[in-house]
């Protein structure tokens, strides 16, 4: 028991052990898992091929991981320490290093998103201007 209480002390959201924190992570955290299973099961958008669906897929992944990013570079864990901004855990180191995180996770979905066939770019181009179309012609109504 002592072992797992200690484990969720260093987490993101429990190491200070106030409950709104707590129960604030644990929201956060279950819609994070919610966003994913969603991602998982949700088919693509536009006619797919096995390729893309699983592009699709991948890039999912890597919003969850970006997603669960507060906690796994911002809880106490031996990987925090070895990270340049953010082993010190001044305000300001925190926020730069997680500057830094999100713009990594932005090229590398950038990177993923860019394996799509360019059939299914176009595709969901064409998608994306008819939705966004009809927003138009509803808001303006």
């Amino acid at each position: 028991m002592d072992g797992q209480k200690k484990r969720k002390k260093i987490l993101f959201g429990f190491r200070s052990g106030t409950p709104w924190k707590s129960i604030l992570a644990v929201c956060y955290y279950i819609g994070c898992v919610a966003v994913f299973v969603l991602c998982m099961v949700t088919p693509p958008l536009v006619p797919a091929s096995i390729w893309d669906t699983l592009v699709m897929k991948l890039s999912s992944l890597v919003i969850f991981l970006w997603m669960l990013s507060p906690m796994i570079f911002l809880s106490d864990t031996p990987l925090r320490s070895r990270l340049p901004f953010l082993k010190n855990h001044s305000l300001l180191n925190s926020i730069v290093g997680m500057a830094i995180v999100f713009l990594i996770f932005t090229i590398l979905f950038q990177a993923t998103e860019s394996l799509h066939t360019e059939e299914y770019q176009v595709q969901f181009a064409d998608y994306l201007d008819a939705a966004m179309d009809g927003f138009i012609e509803a808001g303006e109504e």
